[in-house]
């Protein structure tokens, strides 16, 4: 005569395989990521037209070397943005230059992108970048 193993255990099994499978395959960050909201405002890089209005989206999950913004649109994997972040007031923290390494759709409608920042537009740091640099020391 076999055993079965109740439902309930055998689910509590299957997510534990899960979590653990998901442990061993989960992306190692380079850094600490802070969750960090701030309102953005970005464009693809390089512009090719005077028409191409910034899109607005806001931060997540923020490091000196990436960052998740929540946008309206989906980017497709592998374009260039140039992402400007803002303070709560408003104030420009400075720019960067971000590559979509991951887009991902929410329920609502809206689209979560992972961004591997590259470097400054204009070959300085911004004071976002040092602040960021500076904080996960």
């Amino acid at each position: 005569m076999t055993s079965a193993v109740p439902k309930p255990a055998a689910k509590i099994e299957d997510a534990q395989a899960g979590s653990e499978a998901n442990a061993v395959f989960a992306p190692t960050r380079r850094e600490e990521r802070r969750d960090e909201v701030r309102s953005a405002e970005y464009t693809p890089f390089p512009r090719t037209g005077a028409n191409q209005a910034p899109r607005r989206g806001f931060s997540r999950d923020v490091s000196p070397l990436g960052m998740c913004l929540g946008v309206d649109v989906p980017e497709r994997i592998g374009a260039l943005l140039r992402v400007e972040v803002r303070q709560l007031d408003g104030q420009s923290i400075g720019a960067t230059i971000g590559r979509v390494v991951w887009c991902k759709p929410t329920r609502d409608g809206r689209h979560w992108i992972g961004l591997d920042l590259l470097c400054e537009p204009d070959g300085v740091r911004s004071k976002w970048h040092q602040r960021m640099l500076e904080e996960s020391d």
